[in-house]
């Protein structure tokens, strides 16, 4: 993450002393956001750096922004889009403006009358996107967000989705948060500016403005002990150092104790009735002063006793509200009073409202202590009330608080399990393992047992754990104990898993207890364990494997609820293993669509990902580029570790190597180590056979393709086998890969498609005898133009025929399959084969140039090209912004960009360019 270490300036800017450069990178992103390149940063500094003056002296500064503000609440941290809520309050009025869909989503998150049914995360976020979008219109917006650490967790998911997608946007989204203490505020992709401590000029300026009559050894301690912290220089007192001692601990962490402390000092000198308010206000964090009265008068306070800590300058009335100057305040006056007083502000302020206010139950569940079903039972409705709103994570605290005030060791377990469900969906890994590993230490029910192991096997799986394996197992043999017909699903899943992780053994292990078990459903991971038997060389034959994997196409859709997401793209999947990749690509396109609409995103990666190797595969590569960038950009969301390898490995990478840019294909293999799961292998020779093969180093394209044909799992190159025949062959090595040859023939011929028959037949022209290898080459080409899959294999096939051609003499007809190869591979932009045609070409005595250019599409960058493709469908900006996740002023920014690369200079001509 980009990062701006700033030194402190003494000389005062926007009224602040030594923040000279923090000011001025703060002011150049408001001025970029003016000019319709917005974005998101983080201001990160201890507490009492100067964050918040920082940023509120540029907003003041800035008086043509509509400046937007949320401010993050410790006990609203777990209340669902409670942030979001508080900061679109001013743009609620827009809403109608709004996608129907997004709209809704939005409704419904913010608990607004014309809520609908729960939408998908993904919509929210969009509408947030948009709603600031579209209030930019007028004039250029600010949002705000003070203590963004305790910013409850949908909120800031939508938050950080929107403030990544504002590069053409004039929307500022800047967010405080303290730096080193917990909870941590991650934010992917978002520029930070971390404000630090001020320097020994600017802190002795600042310690002159107290005002105070303070001795020099007194100035020296609060010089030494503030560390540059401005709060602290102007809160820390100086009467208990009156002997000048000198105290040695300057870190930030004992500046922040130091300056509690100082503020606790303030409160116990305050009347009984005074800390008795202020013990409500901090309890009841909204700030909401009716309810802060209403409680705080049970316990014998009234709002007159606000007027000492007014007084004292440690809170203040701000429009309805009663506000802490400082969160340390508020922190010293709920820590500062005994635990009964706590308690007692808690069931005072649970009173004050409904049962069926939220609040209610949170106050009720701070001020019981022990088991209490009444509370659980409250918290548990409030999960019910998050989870119609689309706050997955909302619920999952409630559920995970209520459990612990549920008595019954069975009903906690299962409350349990609910949160742990709640955490998988919000892509919250180690707290789902967490809570699911819990309630198996509670329970014996198999019911239970099954849906932990599932939830433990299903996050593993997703990022990249091994030992989700035993857990796919476990979870079978526990439906197995209660009877239940599941046992199919986690059985497939685990012969899934150990297929991908190349654990063979486990694979026939997972057959022979679907055996053992009987029954339809486990006879479905029989079928995929011999589908990866036969595609990896082992007990059944590539034939075998690819009817297998024919027969799951549609059986296995019944196995779980939870599988039915995934089983189209799973299908999809299954067809490219199969060798049909026109299926796989239609059905992985059907399913990019869907999930678009529906904002699902998860499945939605899974689709992107097998759209894009389908795409390769018919050697569209910016089209399959497009597609695996937008899986890449939304996978860090989701913390999918090992699909985010895969689709730089089994996408980019060949990509990268077939136009042998080793610069980028050294990149990319570092960013597939950098998010491979722990001990994963990383599968990158293959592509960098592919490249080591144009470029030439014929040896070195032969080892790297030879040794994983050897391994474990050669189903990684079997559809490269074409590539290890054609490096055998210039290394003289054909004898060698006969059976690994044979083997990709079996699985060929299985497929029933003639672009697979058709680099059979090259192949056998490069391992057979010279004098055959014509008519081989010449069926190839045959094969090729009835059914033209790949044009990048046609031409390496017209390539190869070109020079076997040349060898016989034949040189007219060796001109013209060398002439269609190179114009085929200039067009493809694959350089390295462009020049071994052109070479070709002039061994043949043909010099004239050869008429070939980059394709269209691969002029765009990967997001013009997917809009200029939806544009051309005929759809609005705004159906396009719905679909790829933008605002409809940034479709129009791709657009104009991409107009002039195409020669077009209006939407209507874009149909008929040719893409």
């Amino acid at each position: 993450m980009p990062t701006v270490p700033l030194p402190a300036s003494p000389s005062p800017r926007g009224g602040l002393v030594g923040r000279d450069n923090e000011w001025s990178h703060l002011n150049s992103f408001l001025d970029s956001a003016r000019l319709g390149h917005g974005g998101g940063l983080v201001v990160r500094g201890e507490p009492g750096i100067g964050k918040s003056a920082l940023i509120d002296a540029a907003v003041a500064d800035s008086e043509d922004f509509l400046v937007l503000r949320a401010l993050g609440v410790e006990a609203e941290h777990t209340w669902s889009w409670a942030g979001l809520s508080m900061l679109l309050q001013p743009l609620l009025d827009r809403r109608h403006r709004l996608p129907e869909a997004q709209r809704v989503a939005l409704s419904n998150a913010l608990g607004l009358a014309e809520a609908g049914p729960r939408a998908p995360r993904l919509q929210v976020g969009l509408a947030v996107l948009n709603l600031l979008v579209e209030a930019s219109a007028d004039r250029p917006v600010c949002a705000v967000i003070d203590d963004a650490h305790w910013l409850d967790a949908d909120s800031t998911e939508a938050l950080l989705f929107a403030s990544r997608r504002m590069a053409t946007e004039s929307v500022a989204v800047v967010m405080a948060a303290r730096d080193g203490f917990a909870p941590d505020f991650a934010a992917p992709g978002i520029p930070e500016l971390n404000v630090g401590p001020l320097d020994m000029t600017s802190s002795d300026v600042l310690v002159n403005q107290r005002g105070d009559d303070i001795s020099y050894s007194g100035r020296d301690w609060i010089l030494r002990t503030a560390g540059g912290n401005p709060l602290a220089l102007l809160e820390l007192p100086v009467a208990d150092h009156e002997d000048g001692g000198v105290t040695t601990s300057n870190s930030r962490f004992s500046t922040t104790s130091r300056i509690r402390q100082a503020f606790t000092e303030r409160i116990i000198s305050l009347p009984e009735p005074t800390r008795m308010l202020l013990l409500v206000a901090a309890a009841e964090e909204t700030g909401d002063n009716s309810v802060i009265v209403e409680a705080a008068g049970k316990l014998g306070a009234t709002v007159a006793d606000l007027e000492p800590a007014e007084r004292d300058g440690l809170v203040r009335f701000h429009m309805g509200r009663i506000e802490f100057v400082h969160p340390l305040i508020r922190s010293a006056s709920y820590h500062s009073a005994p635990r009964h007083r706590r308690i007692d502000a808690r069931r005072a302020l649970s009173e004050t409202f409904g049962p069926d206010d939220i609040r209610h139950a949170w106050h009720l569940a701070a001020a019981t202590t022990g088991q209490d079903e009444t509370a659980a039972a409250a918290l548990e409705s409030i999960a019910s009330f998050e989870a119609d709103r689309g706050g997955c994570i909302a619920e999952m605290s409630a559920l995970e608080r209520a459990a612990s005030f549920t008595p019954d060791l069975e009903v906690r377990a299962s409350r349990l399990i609910r949160a742990a469900q709640s955490a998988y969906v919000s892509c919250l890994a180690e707290k789902a393992i967490t809570l699911a590993s819990e309630a198996e230490r509670l329970s014996n029910n198999p019911e239970i047992l099954a849906r932990a192991a599932l939830i433990r096997a299903t996050v593993w799986s997703w990022t990249g754990e091994s030992r989700a394996f035993e857990m796919w197992m476990s979870a079978a043999d526990h439906y197995a104990t209660s009877g239940h017909e599941s046992t199919g699903y986690p059985l497939l899943r685990g012969v899934w898993h150990a297929w991908e992780t190349g654990d063979f053994t486990q694979v026939e292990h997972a057959a022979r207890r679907a055996e053992a078990y009987g029954g339809s459903n486990n006879e479905w991971a029989r079928r995929l364990a011999r589908a990866a038997a036969g595609l990896n060389r082992r007990s059944a034959s590539a034939g075998e494997a690819v009817e297998s994997l024919r027969s799951l196409y549609e059986y296995y859709r019944p196995l779980h609820e939870d599988f039915v997401r995934f089983d189209r793209i799973l299908s999809a999947r299954w067809r490219l293993l199969a060798g049909d990749t026109k299926a796989a690509y239609r059905l992985a396109s059907e399913e990019v669509t869907a999930c678009r609409k529906k904002g699902a995103t998860s499945p939605l990666v899974q689709a992107l990902a097998v759209q894009a190797e389908a795409q390769f595969e018919f050697a569209r590569y910016a089209d399959a580029q497009a597609a695996a960038t937008s899986a890449i950009e939304l996978l860090p969301e989701q913390g999918e570790r090992r699909a985010l390898m895969q689709t730089r490995l089994w996408v980019l990478l060949p990509i990268a190597a077939v136009r042998g840019d080793e610069k980028w294909c050294r990149e990319l293999v570092a960013a597939a180590v950098n998010d491979a799961p722990a001990d994963s292998v990383v599968p990158a020779d293959t592509a960098l056979g592919l490249l080591d093969l144009g470029l030439g180093r014929y040896k070195a394209a032969f080892e790297r393709l030879w040794a994983i044909a050897q391994g474990v799992t050669p189903m990684e190159m079997l559809r490269d086998v074409p590539n290890l025949v054609e490096a055998a062959h210039r290394c003289g090595r054909e004898t060698e890969v006969t059976a690994v040859f044979e083997w990709f023939c079996d699985w060929a011929r299985a497929t029933g498609q003639r672009y697979w028959e058709a680099l059979v037949e090259r192949c056998h022209g490069l391992l057979g005898d010279e004098a055959d290898a014509g008519a081989h080459f010449a069926k190839a080409i045959e094969l090729h133009r009835a059914d033209d899959v790949n044009p990048f294999e046609r031409a390496r096939t017209a390539l190869t025929y070109g020079e076997w051609l040349r060898r016989a003499r034949r040189i007219n007809e060796a001109r013209i399959h060398l002439r269609d190869a190179v114009e085929t591979f200039e067009r493809l932009g694959a350089a390295p084969w462009t020049e071994r045609g052109k070479s070709e070409l002039r061994a043949a005595g043909d010099s004239q140039r050869v008429e070939g250019s980059l394709g269209l599409a691969d002029r765009l960058t990967p997001q013009e090209l997917q809009v200029v493709r939806l544009a051309a469908d005929g759809l609005t900006n705004r159906q396009i912004g719905e679909q790829l996740f933008i605002s409809p002023r940034t479709v129009g920014y791709h657009l104009y960009n991409a107009y002039p690369k195409l020669g077009v200079s209006s939407r209507a001509e874009l149909a008929r360019v040719e893409l």
